[in-house]
């Protein structure tokens, strides 16, 4: 829908589609958008979420409206795209003029990026190509999968595009959400305890990254996670117990970061649990032996296990049980 003046040149513009006035359409979404972001974020000049709302309400040419029901998925997406400093992307930038098409033409040819990756339960979907925050439905931007059945995304897939900035915790609002992969980039801050209620996610990939902080204890109630690729980057703290909980892991990739303490023994409670790749972290202590126990030499499910066991190592984890860990590096 476009706006359009009604019968006389003074009357109030209305969004023919929308059946609303400007100012009323402005209003009902950012209503909405309240409930999403706090007030303090979304109508602060320079955030990214208010960029995003100043961008959907009065850039896009796409024309959302406050009834449809993915408007909100579309502002999650374009708060994405701030917040991770996506005008420095090096692909799927978005386009330099929201009304040309020659260079929204030039921006989408300049996309090349697909999410395309391995799905062990093969859903139906629908990938993107285009330019981010161009005039197509967000399903079709680069990067991005959506369900082709309900177009609610379904994969966020970036590898070495230069994302940076920090990871919105708007993103929770995207329930079907099942792959959130950003890995090889340049994003700081902390893992949002927000992500918890993302039950649907199956792999979430952040690794050779510059992410802090600890890992949320909420995290661990992602219920349906079967790969936690977090290598390469500065978190810190403990593991909880909790991760016991996590019955579908299968990868768990926390190498090179800064945790420290023990090795919870929840660890070897995960039946399914194939990688495990902890060294150059600060654990100390011993090897719990439920996850020695767990390998696939003692019948178990664990093929690879790494950590800082080497003796030259300082904090050292001790391997006493034989042959349980697989690799002692040393850096």
């Amino acid at each position: 829908p476009s706006v359009l003046p009604s019968g006389t040149p003074s009357a109030i513009p209305t969004y023919a589609d929308c059946g609303m006035s400007v100012e009323d359409r402005r209003n009902r979404m950012t209503d909405i958008l309240l409930t999403v972001s706090d007030p303090s974020v979304l109508l602060t000049p320079g955030t990214p979420q208010f960029n995003a709302r100043n961008w959907l309400l009065e850039l896009d040419t796409f024309k959302s409206c406050p009834q449809d029901t993915l408007f909100v998925q579309r502002y999650v997406l374009a708060v994405f795209y701030f917040s991770t400093r996506g005008d420095s992307w090096r692909q799927c930038n978005a386009p330099s003029d929201f009304s040309d098409t020659i260079e929204i033409e030039q921006a989408n040819s300049d996309c090349t990026i697909m999410s395309n990756g391995y799905d062990p339960h093969r859903v139906s979907t629908i990938q993107g190509l285009d330019a981010w925050l161009s005039s197509s439905h967000e399903c079709s931007w680069g990067g991005l999968a959506c369900d082709s059945t309900t177009s609610r995304v379904d994969r966020i897939e970036f590898e070495n595009n230069g994302l940076a900035g920090t990871l919105p915790f708007e993103l929770q609002e995207l329930t079907d959400l099942r792959f959130l992969i950003a890995e090889e980039g340049r994003t700081t801050g902390s893992i949002p305890s927000e992500y918890g209620t993302l039950s649907n996610l199956i792999v979430m990939d952040l690794n050779y990254n510059h992410l802090t902080g600890v890992l949320p204890e909420e995290i661990y109630r992602m219920s349906n996670l079967a790969q936690l690729d977090l290598n390469d980057n500065f978190l810190s703290g403990t593991i909880s117990s909790s991760i016991g909980e996590f019955q579908d892991l299968r990868l768990l990739q926390i190498d090179k970061n800064l945790f420290s303490g023990t090795i919870p023994d929840t660890i070897g409670l995960l039946e399914k649990l194939e990688i495990l790749d902890m060294f150059g972290n600060l654990f100390e202590g011993a090897m719990p032996n439920s996850i020695c126990q767990n390998r696939d030499i003692r019948g178990g499910s664990i093929t690879d296990l790494t950590v800082n066991c080497d003796e030259f190592c300082f904090p050292k984890v001790e391997c006493t049980v034989p042959e349980c860990c697989t690799r002692c590096p040393f850096w």
